[in-house]
């Protein structure tokens, strides 16, 4: 039998990154706090921690954190069921979500349901390549994911595809592209067969970050190029990275939910009307009985049939 005080301290340790902090959260002497992920490491006969600056989980702490916090999300729904949900042990849902939705649809679909219960929301912000790591982790109960097949122990929900857009402004489209200056909305802009390889080679693009590889795909499906073809600018932020095209820094990959009100205004063209790329989302969650990831399916389902492609 695994003594939870330990489990917790371990999750404490992973999520502070280190034994110090951990200790200054639990309210615990940091010797109390080793000698809890020992009695652990003893119990399970393997180690579970990483030393490292900061302290990460080994596969099999790992597994024990997915195991905790399934634990806790089940303890936090018999507490609402006895006692409805109590502001004074709010549960925590943790959820792995990727940049474009939470700037756009995500956080609008579960607004209203964390404000009518006892719950805190828990964000992890990662490429929609990487949340169901996050999931499998333990780190996060359920993620918005490009991965369709459900992991173990996990069921998969598709949600609808978010639709990109290669997308600058009138003015950075006439300096490396030749496009009309005065294009104002997707009627308006012409398509961009003339595009080619060189000038993309001279454009510099807006790439969200290091694990996107949107652009790459984009580039290497309509114009057989591949890495080290062109530049780029890498900003990881969706606020910012947009805000560096309508800057004219470059062109780059928009959400259609981002794009669209801003080509209807003038901001930005669509360079490439007729290439687009798709990406659909799903939502995987662990397979335990909790209302709360069934109300977050059925909230993040609700608004993505509104805002998301259903194809």
């Amino acid at each position: 039998m695994l003594e939870y005080a330990n489990l917790k301290a371990l999750a404490v340790v992973v999520s502070e990154g280190g034994f110090d902090r951990a200790a200054k959260v639990l309210h615990i002497t940091q010797s109390a706090v080793s000698q809890r992920i020992r009695q652990l490491e003893e119990k399970v006969g393997q180690s579970l921690l990483i030393r490292s600056n900061p302290v990460v989980a080994t596969p099999t702490g790992k597994r024990l954190l997915r195991h905790y916090s399934q634990v806790q999300l089940l303890e936090s729904e018999l507490r609402a069921e006895m006692d409805a949900d109590d502001p004074n042990h709010p549960t925590i849902v943790r959820i792995a979500v990727n940049a474009d939705s939470l700037a756009t649809w995500f956080l609008p679909a579960l607004a209203g349901m964390f404000s009518r219960h006892a719950w805190l929301l828990e964000l992890i912000v990662d490429d929609e390549s990487y949340t169901h790591h996050l999931l499998k982790n333990g780190e996060a109960v359920g993620c918005v994911t490009t991965t369709e097949v459900p992991m173990a122990g996990c069921s998969s929900e598709f949600l609808g595809t978010m639709e990109y857009l290669c997308v600058a402004t009138p003015e950075f489209a006439a300096r490396y592209f030749g496009e009309p200056s005065d294009s104002k909305s997707l009627s308006d802009t012409q398509p961009s067969n003339d595009i080619s390889q060189a000038q993309l080679a001279k454009a510099p693009a807006v790439v969200f970050s290091t694990k996107d590889k949107l652009h790459e795909k984009f580039l290497a499906q309509y114009f057989n190029m591949t890495p080290g073809q062109w530049w780029q600018h890498t900003i990881p932020s969706s606020e910012s990275f947009l805000e560096a095209i309508n800057l004219s820094l470059g062109y780059g990959l928009v959400g259609h939910l981002q794009a669209k009100p801003l080509i209807d205004r003038g901001i930005l063209i669509e360079l490439t009307p007729e290439r687009r790329m798709r990406v659909p989302l799903f939502w995987q969650h662990w397979n335990i009985k909790a209302k709360q990831t069934t109300l977050v399916y059925r909230a993040l389902a609700a608004t993505a049939q509104h805002n998301l492609l259903q194809v």
